[in-house]
Formats: structure tokens, C-alpha cells, sequence
């Protein structure tokens, strides 16, 4: 039986970045292949920050422009508060969407508590000699967790009479609307719903009834009454309600919490996908096929080691009359026994000869091996 797709958002910048100090796109497409590989009923949007074209090598900025014009990649706006990560964090809470990260986000744990539901984090890394592995997580709380709490708690205190915290991305308060001369309608932090009172008058009943479908709103209250917090004057009579008037205001209403997205499982024998949801081309069109032409399967051909994922190596190969063509050589087929890493028998920049093993016509790539 097929599975629903599980929606999940990709903190790119952060696996682009595992292991290194300058961001790869090509272990950023090795990470997100490698992820639908073992999940494949996810369907992935894939984020990264905004400085991120202007931090990665030289020459993966033409592929990584390529990707963000197609809508492979997602960058925040520019000058967006919390950058990348709120971004992030923003999609997921609007999908329901698990996040693969290896962040913690400790400065929105207060604003997201939804990242301590199980299944709603996953971290990745690459292991030597195994490629990626990804796991469930919990986010780890630390200093920047505690002191966003502790700024929310303090703002909840200190805030004036009248005055409520926003419910949103920031914690700006914002002023309570003006109340009518005739009405007056008190901020309560407590969401469950008010007891219904008997209101005087057929259009104040109306507003009464309308107000009982509001989590939080709360009886209104005569100007300069005396009631006592149960709702009965000293008197011993229940207090009068205030006639409805225009101008009377309610209580913002409570954000409802969504819904948690199930727990994504591992499944195996999914197709190498890239960054693209699908087996969309590698090389131009007019290149390869020039390459095709060049090359027959089982050729040994020249080419340049230019980059190193956990899987493999990537290979430029020189096409006569065209540019040149980048190609794959996974660490499998680079010795027998296999090397641990590809950077153990290869280094870049190197000229070295590889024997053509199969072409992915679909996605325009070949892969090779050493002969």
C-alpha cells in the first residue's frame, strides 16, 4: 500500500555546511538525494539562506542560480528577522512539515514548541564508509533556548493592564483596543471559555451569544462595578450587564495548534533523485550529446577531479566542439577493495584516466570508474 507524502522542509545551508566551513551545493545534493532515497514518500522543499550563493565555491553559483530561478531551492527574503531559520520554521508550522536540520533553533523554542513533538525534527550526517544516515532527534536546549523563555515569561508579567502580548512572530506588544464609555472589556490571558451570563435587551443577548463561540472572551462588566472575581456582588445580587454599544471589543482569539505531522519511516529502493522532486538533467542537452557520440560504454576516457561528495567524486570531462560535462564516480568503483573515501585515492584537480561505465540518458550523467 502506498504511503501519503510526508511534507518536509530541508535547512540546506545547515547540511551544506556539516563537516566543512564553507558550504558545499554538491553535498547539499548529495544529503537530499541520499534522504529521498531512504524516505521516499517525502516530498521536500529545500531552503538556504540568502548569503549562500555568495559562499559557496566559485563554480557551483551558475548550478545554484540554475536551481533557485527553477524553485529548487528556497532563499529568505533579504534582510528577513531570524534569516534562514525562521524561514524555515515559518513553512514548517504552516505545513505541518517535519524539519531535517542538525540545529537546535534554541531562539525559537519558546515561539515553536512544536520541534519537541516526536517526529517533527531529523538530523543527517555523513558517516565514512557508510554515506548519510538520518535519525530522529530533539532539539538540545541551551543558553539561547533559556533566555527567550525567560523574555517571554517577563514580558507576560510585566505587561500593563490592557495590554496583551501578540500572538505571532514577534513578542512587540500591542495595545488593547479602546474601550466604550458604556463598556468595558478586560484582558485575560486564560483561554478557557466564559460562563454564560444573562445580558438585558434583545441585541445584547445577540452579542452574548456571539461572544460564547470565543475561547477567550470573557463577560463585560459595568463601568466602576464592585463584582468580585467569582461574578456576585458583595450585595449577593449577580452583577448587570453593560448595554451593548458599537464600540464594545473582544479579546484576540487563541492560535489553534496544528496538527502534528506523522513520523516519516525508512524505506528502501527509491531511485537517486537530486535537488529537483524528480530524474531531471545534470549536463546540458547539446553536451552530452556530444559526449554520448565521443564515448561508447567500457571507453577510457581523461578526465579532472573538480569536487568529492560522501558517495564519490565528481569528474569533468572535456567534449570536442562543446563545453565540458560533469560526471560521477561513485567510491565503489574506485578500487577493490573499496576506499573508505573517495579523497583516499583521488585528489582535486587531478588528470586522471576512468573507464566509462554506464549513461543515464534521463539525467544526463555517466558514471565512471577507475580502470
Amino acid at each position: 500500500m502506498k504511503r501519503p507524502l510526508v511534507r518536509v522542509v530541508v535547512d540546506g545551508s545547515n547540511l551544506a555546511t556539516e563537516g566543512r566551513t564553507i558550504p558545499s551545493l554538491v553535498q547539499l545534493d548529495d544529503a537530499v538525494r541520499a534522504f529521498l532515497e531512504e524516505y521516499d514518500h517525502a516530498d521536500v522543499i529545500v531552503v538556504v539562506d540568502a548569503s549562500f550563493e555568495h559562499r559557496v565555491a566559485a563554480s557551483e553559483r551558475a548550478r545554484f542560480k540554475e536551481a533557485e530561478i527553477a524553485g529548487e531551492i528556497v532563499t529568505p527574503p533579504a534582510g528577513a528577522v531570524g534569516r534562514g531559520d525562521a524561514f524555515i520554521l515559518k513553512i514548517a508550522q504552516r505545513i505541518g512539515a517535519v524539519v531535517l536540520s542538525n540545529d537546535s533553533f534554541q531562539e525559537f523554542h519558546e515561539q515553536y514548541p512544536w520541534l519537541f513533538d516526536t517526529g517533527r525534527l531529523i538530523g543527517g550526517k555523513p558517516v565514512k564508509g557508510v554515506g548519510w544516515v538520518f535519525t530522529e532527534r530533539l532539539p538540545v536546549r541551551g543558553v539561547k533556548s533559556v533566555r527567550a523563555t525567560r523574555a517571554v515569561k517577563k514580558l507576560a508579567v510585566e505587561l500593563p493592564e490592557g495590554v496583551v502580548p501578540a500572538i505571532g512572530d514577534t513578542l512587540t506588544p500591542v495595545k488593547a483596543p479602546r474601550a466604550s464609555k458604556r463598556a468595558v472589556v478586560k484582558a485575560e490571558p486564560v483561554v478557557k471559555a466564559a460562563p454564560v451570563v444573562k445580558v438585558a435587551g434583545a441585541r445584547a443577548a445577540k452579542k452574548a451569544a456571539l461572544g460564547e463561540t470565543k475561547e477567550s472572551r470573557l463577560p463585560k462588566e459595568p463601568k466602576g462595578s464592585t463584582a468580585s472575581a467569582d461574578g456576585v456582588a458583595p450585595s449577593g445580587e449577580p452583577p448587570k450587564a453593560p448595554r451593548a454599544t458599537k464600540k464594545a471589543t473582544t479579546t484576540k482569539k487563541a492560535p489553534t495548534k496544528r496538527a502534528v505531522a506523522p513520523v516519516v519511516e525508512a524505506t528502501t529502493g527509491a531511485p537517486a533523485v537530486a535537488l529537483r522532486r524528480g530524474r531531471q538533467p545534470v549536463n546540458p542537452e547539446d553536451g552530452f550529446a556530444a559526449f554520448v557520440k565521443q564515448y561508447k560504454v567500457g571507453a577510457t576516457l581523461s578526465g579532472e577531479v573538480v569536487a568529492f561528495t560522501s558517495h564519490g567524486a565528481v569528474i569533468k570531462v572535456s567534449v570536442k566542439s562543446d563545453s565540458p560535462i560533469e560526471c560521477y564516480a561513485p567510491t565503489t568503483s574506485l578500487g577493490d577493495p573499496a576506499p573508505a573515501r573517495a579523497r583516499d585515492v583521488l585528489k582535486r584537480g587531478d588528470q586522471r584516466s576512468f573507464r566509462l561505465v554506464t549513461v543515464d540518458s534521463e539525467r544526463r550523467i555517466a558514471e565512471l570508474a577507475l580502470p
